[in-house]
Order: structure tokens, then sequence, then C-alpha cells
């Protein structure tokens, strides 16, 4: 696969990563962005830069139908008021799951769902550093696979849908890639 033609291809795209928390949308989006020469956000550090405050602690100030009203308002500025033609987006775990965000991101962009496995997923939210706020209240293996479950029937709406395995990084950058550009020429 040439990077360059499909970077090209992308110029006038956005690439969305969606999916549950901790399959690596930040992480591989991050990559992706570098590999394509394209800027990358991630919402929710845009919702932490617009609203000044960690995720968290909005979270726990303002509750989770509060924080779903802000992160659509996010969402939809960094889409409609970005004069760049393409960049990569992570969406946090259930941003995907607001019909007017999906119908938006469908109208102007490809969305990649990055769909892992709930032992996959639990191990990394058990090993991380990074705490989210909805493992408070799904705080076991059991209460959060009933959530991905539920979740799942949104993220299969993505354009793509690439499963998470047990590789490197870059050759996850790599599979996403090439799924990407599969996509592209099924459209043409």
């Amino acid at each position: 696969m040439n990077e360059i033609n499909l970077n090209k291809e992308l110029k006038a795209k956005k690439l969305f990563l969606v999916g549950f928390m901790a399959t690596g949308k930040t992480t591989i989006g991050k990559r992706i962005s570098s590999k394509l020469d394209l800027p990358f956000f991630d919402s929710d550090r845009e919702i932490e830069f617009f609203s000044n405050i960690s995720i968290n602690d909005f979270f726990e100030a303002h509750g989770e139908d509060k924080f779903r009203e802000i992160e659509k308002k996010v969402i939809f500025n960094k889409i409609k008021n970005n004069n760049m033609n393409g960049f990569v987006m992570s969406l946090g775990g259930g941003a995907y799951l607001n019909k007017s965000i999906r119908q938006l991101i469908d109208s102007v962009g490809i969305s990649i769902w990055l769909n892992g496995s709930i032992d996959i997923i639990y191990n990394r939210i058990i090993k991380s550093r990074n705490e989210r706020p909805l493992t408070k209240k799904f705080n076991s293996k059991e209460k959060l696979k009933k959530l991905l479950n539920e979740r799942t029937l949104y993220y299969k709406k993505a354009s793509v849908k690439v499963n998470i395995i047990k590789a490197s990084k870059e050759r996850m950058t790599e599979i996403i890639l090439r799924k990407i550009n599969n996509h592209i020429n099924k459209k043409k």
C-alpha cells in the first residue's frame, strides 16, 4: 500500500476512530495521522480544552448527560468550523452512539470501528493508569461487557470495522490503513 497515494485520497476526508474505551483509538489515531501527515484530534482532549476541566472532573461535577451535550457541541464545532480538508479524530467511547454525530461523520468522512473483545478491553483497563469516568459505574468485567454489547449495536454502523488483535501498534496501524484503502477503493 502506498501511503502517499492514500494521503492524496484522504485530503478531503476526515477519519474518525470509534469504539469502546481501551480499544486504542487515541494511540492508533496518532499513528495514522503521523503516517498520513494529517492533523490529529482527540474528542476528549478537545472537550477538556473547551471546558477547562478534566473529563473525570466534568463527569463528577456535571454528570454524563451534560457531558454528552458538550461532547456533541465540541465534535460538531471541530468538524464544521475546521478549515482543514482532512484530519484524524478519535472519539470518546459514547460519542458515536449519538445519531446526529454519526450522520455528520458519514457526510464528511470515514468512521473506523476499533472492535475489541471484552477480555482485551478489560485487561487494558485494569492495567491502565488512565482512570475512565464510566469505570466507576461499570466496575466489573460483567458490567463492562453488558455496556459493550449495548454500544456494539451503534459501532456496527461504522464504515470500516477492524478487530483489535494482539499485535504491535505498528502492525495494527498497517491493518487499519489497508482497511481504509480497501473501503475507498470499493467506493470508486
